[in-house]
């Protein structure tokens, strides 16, 4: 529950160092000018390699339109999405996975094939084109999805159908098929919402591993408290575009409800002796 968040050292505090931003670094996605529908109007951020960077927004502020640009799954409307410094523009969710950019959505529903069973379902991505009946074969990607198993501590008894799972266990199978495949950036839009505290923590880790070992991490949260608990740094959409960014020593719930509210943040009151 709530007070899990503040009775002990953030993940983030026991992982985090500094994205190596500075000099000619070049950003694994530069986002510039964005736009995107009606709600996405002008975003604009970098996000390195090595570093898990947040994203808060209430409801309905251009973040969905925002994952579905960089997903591939919409067209934007104006503005530029760079990778590793050369500009993208994604027709579908493959040419996104092509460039290594994944998305693991909210909806498990959207990620997975219910009526498969999880190893298939995580060894997806390794199978093209996708059969229509009979198993997937995985073959030599058996190793790896074992791996990503093992990692994630994913229930297998359920090997008959993926839908039998957990919720929790079902966004962690939406996770291992692309850590099976070294993901590169990976777009996290609200995964743990509705999930159990310890299948949560297991998620938190993972994301804090994957940057250790040089993906960037985009994590769309509707938990406030997660920013501050995982990420290196924020960024908040107020009204389809970027009001503040902050580091994440300073990005707590309030000062992103503020944020996100698209208020100033507080100035520090001056004491007069």
């Amino acid at each position: 529950g709530r007070e899990d968040f503040h009775a002990r050292v953030t993940i983030a505090d026991e992982q985090r160092h500094e994205p190596e931003t500075a000099g000619d670094r070049t950003p694994r996605l530069r986002i510039d000018g964005l736009s995107a529908g009606t709600k996405l109007v002008d975003v604009s951020f970098e996000l390195y390699a090595g570093e898990v960077l947040g994203l808060a927004a209430l409801e309905g502020q251009g973040q969905d339109e925002l994952f579905g640009v960089l997903s591939g799954a919409a067209r934007p409307a104006g503005g530029s999405v760079e990778v590793d410094g050369t500009e993208v523009r994604f027709g579908h969710p493959a040419d996104a996975i092509e460039a290594g950019v994944v998305l693991v959505p909210g909806d498990r529903a959207e990620g997975l094939l219910p009526q498969r069973s999880v190893r298939e379902n995580i060894a997806l991505p390794y199978v093209a084109p996708l059969r229509a009946w009979g198993p997937i074969p995985m073959g030599k990607e058996k190793a790896r999805v074992d791996m990503a198993i093992e990692r994630l501590a994913i229930d297998t008894r359920a090997q008959g159908e993926v839908r039998q799972l957990s919720g929790g266990n079902q966004q962690k199978v939406t996770v291992a098929r692309w850590i099976a495949g070294g993901v590169q950036t990976l777009l996290c839009f609200d995964p743990t919402r509705g999930i159990d505290v310890g299948t949560k923590r297991q998620i938190y880790h993972l994301l804090r591993d994957l940057a250790a070992a040089g993906s960037a991490v985009l994590l769309y949260t509707s938990e406030l408290e997660e920013v501050q608990l995982v990420c290196d740094r924020a960024v908040v959409i107020f009204g389809g575009r970027v009001v503040d960014e902050m580091p994440a020593d300073i990005a707590d719930e309030a000062a992103l409800t503020r944020a996100a509210y698209g208020l100033p943040r507080e100035t520090p009151r001056e004491v007069t002796v």
